[in-house]
């Protein structure tokens, strides 16, 4: 702990030596933890009131059809080409080179970039908002529901758009290494979500006002980020057309990886509420629903401490400076498997009560559910960890194809599963494909690329 506490100051470390580097990154890495679990402890509150406010009165089947809608926040990332995770990297080696210049023509130029993309993608969800046969996709019982699915996905195809330009905006400030900034911004986002969800729940409000109440307020809070920018000069309106110009080759040529490793993971993973939605039905995602954000309690702590960590090893991968990538990656690895596994076993034994008194006795979960969840929480964080890394060290060509042997090997084995032995099996399946492909392509086929990072 001592060892840590000298972090703990607002003064920056002198940059000009290696050791000085060092302990800037871990300074911002440190500031951006505190600031993350600020962050963090307020969205799941937001996350834990959802369930709690809503499914008394919305059911299983409504909660379902939310929680599914929600879920394509998640499953649709990919719409922003990569460019969002793409920006991290470029300004992290923009701010690097220390010209204020450059720095603010690649936050321009990328930030426009993203928020043509957001408005393309706004309108082609839009498009398939009207002609997709959504009472075959998502399936519930009750006729009524499906003109509210209608009106929700028409709002998500607005918000989803600003979602992606309030991303886009975050993962500059990754790159800046202020994520501390962003994830107070969020918090102030999620603030505003609770209030607005006890007014909804206490006036039954329907689903699409329920998605306003939680993603509407998340990318207000991303957005009023850009003040910040414009005040430092980092964010030139004028001139925005040839910066864009200028971004645009570079950017789509990384973000194409990116896209691509987005896209894998959302068909491998993203999408598991639509297939159960799907197969089973909306009311079967209530289930899935409660027992992934129940684990949430030990992923997103886990997520704070380790998201951070990309611009570090990104500054470091620009400065050469290998001794700290291994030891960050080991040290990283070691404080999530403990995590993870002792936050897992507290939850499997407290599931029952815990879900009971959640949902006041409305989903029951069986134990083999909260199990492999459980299995699949530990893999999942440390999968993230590892991940850190690899886009810190711009090693996504690899990731790529791990996933892409991944997916096409995991989404017919979940179909297949999920329909002849139901949610269970299916998440069972996935975690013993993915922890083959893991230790297979990352064990084997690219342990070499990964050495030469970090020896």
């Amino acid at each position: 702990m001592k060892k840590w506490s000298k972090y703990l100051r607002l003064r920056p470390f002198d940059v000009s030596t290696e050791t000085g580097r060092s302990d800037e990154r871990y300074r911002l890495v440190l500031w951006s933890i505190i600031a993350n679990v600020f962050s963090k402890a307020v969205a799941m509150l937001v996350l834990l009131l959802s369930v709690s406010l809503t499914l008394p009165y919305l059911g299983a089947e409504r909660f379902g059809v939310w929680m599914t809608i929600a879920s394509f926040v998640g499953m649709l990332i990919f719409l922003d080409l990569g460019i969002g995770n793409a920006l991290t990297n470029h300004v992290a080696h923009s701010a690097s080179v220390a010209d204020s210049d450059a720095l603010a023509r690649t936050i321009s130029g990328g930030l426009g970039l993203v928020f043509l993309v957001g408005v393309l993608a706004s309108f082609i969800l839009f498009a398939l908002a009207t002609v997709l046969p959504w009472e075959r996709l998502i399936k519930v019982q009750d006729p009524v529901i499906q003109s509210e699915i209608k009106e929700a996905l028409f709002l998500f195809a607005a918000l989803f758009g600003l979602n992606l330009f309030g991303n886009g905006v975050q993962r500059v400030f990754a790159g800046l290494q202020r994520s501390y900034e962003a994830h107070f911004a969020s918090a102030t986002g999620s603030i505003m979500s609770i209030l607005t969800l006890l007014v909804a729940a206490a006036d039954r409000a329907d689903v699409a006002t329920l998605l306003l109440a939680t993603l509407g307020w998340q990318c207000a809070g991303s957005l009023t980020l850009l003040f910040l920018l414009i005040k430092r000069g980092q964010l030139r309106l004028k001139g925005i057309g040839g910066a864009i110009h200028a971004s645009k080759t570079p950017l789509l040529k990384t973000g194409g990886l990116f896209f691509l490793l987005q896209l894998g993971t959302m068909v491998g993973w993203g999408a598991d509420s639509l297939i159960i939605s799907n197969a089973l039905g909306a009311a079967h995602v209530a289930a899935y629903s409660v027992t992934q954000r129940l684990f949430q309690l030990v992923s997103i702590p886990l997520s704070m401490i380790n998201a951070p960590l990309w611009s570090a090893y990104a500054n470091a991968n620009s400065f050469s400076d290998k001794p700290f990538i291994r030891a960050t990656l080991k040290r990283s690895i070691l404080i999530t498997s403990g995590s993870a596994m002792l936050g897992c076993v507290l939850l499997v034994a407290a599931s029952q009560p815990l879900i009971e008194w959640w949902t006041k006795n409305t989903i029951a979960v069986p134990m083999s559910l909260v199990l492999v969840f459980a299995v699949w929480t530990l893999c999942e964080s440390l999968g993230n960890a590892l991940a850190m890394m690899l886009n810190g060290c711009g090693i996504v060509r690899e990731q790529v194809i791990a996933v892409v042997a991944l997916t096409v090997i995991a989404l017919p084995t979940k179909l297949m599963l999920v329909n002849l032995f139901g949610i269970e099996a299916m998440i069972a399946g996935y975690i013993f494909l993915y922890c083959g492909v893991i230790l297979v392509f990352y064990g084997i086929v690219f342990r070499r690329n990964l050495m030469a990072k970090m020896s």
